[in-house]
């Protein structure tokens, strides 16, 4: 009981943790929650231990084979390794334990799917779509068009908020991951899009009481899954792509501007990108695209 009790406070305090002072994401709390609630339930159910604080790492091994059999991703397992990397490393903070179970674990090895990104005849043919003419119509060819000239993630996009426009020095204050501002440019077309989907919303009554940028007809926020929606209906009708959804557009920005020759550690900064690694995937794209650059360009070709 003892243990169960010290568990639950300690979760606690970690959520605290990477709330507070970590300032994760909510989305990625969340999963943090359920993988920690997930590996708990597991060890009480196998090993009778509820104090994860006593837990050594041959259990850890035998949970991550048992998720492994249920079919589930390599990628899935990493995250709640991460999940569990970072509980411990906080026990460590506040000295609950004096060494990680975690300490020389390594991540599963992943084969990573490169994302193919759009092409810009396939983007243009989707927002020719949109009848700009009504308010759905003007905000879901807005949402498509912001994720495409600026690179921001969905939930960055859903966090926007009517003073985050920055109309005389075309700018964005976009939100990222950990609480972190950027600035990113805006084109001056989409400023001209922008005013025309905010004179749309303006007649709107209840609209006029939220702060967010993108609301529905009641005047509320718009969900991540109609974000999701929103993309996939008119990008599935202009491309045969295995995959299209927000995060695909998200890799088309990149993409394009790298093969219109920008610098890559501008891109990064525009994305939000801690590192430059993380940047660099969207070069990976570009691999075929060079070796044909290479044998029509090159003298002894």
């Amino acid at each position: 009981m003892f243990g169960a009790l010290a568990y639950c406070m300690s979760l606690s305090a970690f959520i605290d943790y990477i709330t507070l002072e970590k300032r994760f994401s909510s989305h990625t709390i969340n999963a943090y929650r359920k993988d920690l609630e997930s590996f708990a339930t597991y060890t009480k159910s196998h090993y009778q231990l509820t104090n994860l604080a006593k837990i050594e790492y041959a259990i850890i091994r035998d949970w991550i084979v048992h998720l492994s059999s249920t079919g589930l991703k390599t990628q899935s397992i990493n995250r709640k390794c991460s999940a569990l990397k970072s509980y411990f490393r906080f026990l460590q903070k506040i000295a609950e334990i004096e060494q990680s179970p975690m300490q020389f674990h390594r991540q599963l090895k992943t084969n990573p799917k490169l994302v193919v990104p759009l092409t810009e005849k396939e983007f243009e043919a989707a927002i020719e779509m949109y009848d700009h003419s009504h308010f759905e119509g003007s905000r879901d060819a807005l949402i498509l068009e912001l994720l495409y000239t600026t690179g921001m993630r969905r939930a960055e996009l859903l966090s926007l908020t009517l003073t985050a426009i920055d109309r005389n020095n075309r700018q964005l204050q976009v939100v990222g991951k950990r609480k972190k501002t950027r600035i990113i440019p805006l084109l001056p077309k989409v400023i001209s899009q922008i005013d025309s989907y905010l004179a749309h919303r303006n007649k709107i009554e209840k609209a006029k009481y939220s702060k967010r940028l993108f609301v529905n007809r009641k005047g509320a926020e718009l969900n991540p899954s109609y974000i999701y929606k929103c993309v996939t209906t008119y990008l599935a009708k202009v491309s045969t792509k295995e995959k299209v959804s927000p995060h695909v557009l998200r890799h088309t920005f990149a993409t394009h501007l790298l093969n219109r020759g920008a610098d890559i550690n501008s891109i990064k900064e525009i994305l939000g990108h801690i590192s430059l690694s993380s940047t660099q995937i969207y070069a990976k794209v570009q691999i075929p695209k060079m070796k044909q650059d290479y044998l029509t360009a090159h003298p002894r070709a």
